[in-house]
């Protein structure tokens, strides 16, 4: 019986998982950041009764809220991806070893 998962994607999978994971963490920080910033600012604002410049705060963060879901949905098919390769793989493993069972008897 010949192997149909090949080592080379399954590791393939495995680094793009772990560059998407850490994409995903980088754009949370992010949002995390720009949120935190704006969060300050709307504060002053308020306090000075001037809103006029929170206009480019919520553009970015609108743009790091895009980018971080993103990074999650890229997240997630990776994670797919690499689970799936990983279940083949140990199908395979079992059928393998049931054959070379089989064969023994």
């Amino acid at each position: 019986m010949t192997s149909l998962v090949s080592l080379g994607p399954l590791h393939e999978a495995r680094r793009e998982l772990e560059k998407a994971r850490r994409r995903s963490r980088d754009a949370a920080h992010a949002l995390t950041t720009v949120r935190e910033t704006l969060d300050q600012a709307v504060g002053l604002a308020y306090q000075q009764q001037s809103f006029a410049p929170l206009g480019n705060l919520f553009d970015e963060e609108e743009a790091a809220l895009a980018l971080y879901e993103r990074a999650v949905s890229a997240l997630a098919e990776a994670e797919e991806r690499w689970l799936t390769l990983s279940a083949a793989l140990a199908h395979e493993k079992m059928l393998m070893g049931q054959v070379s069972r089989s064969r023994m008897n």
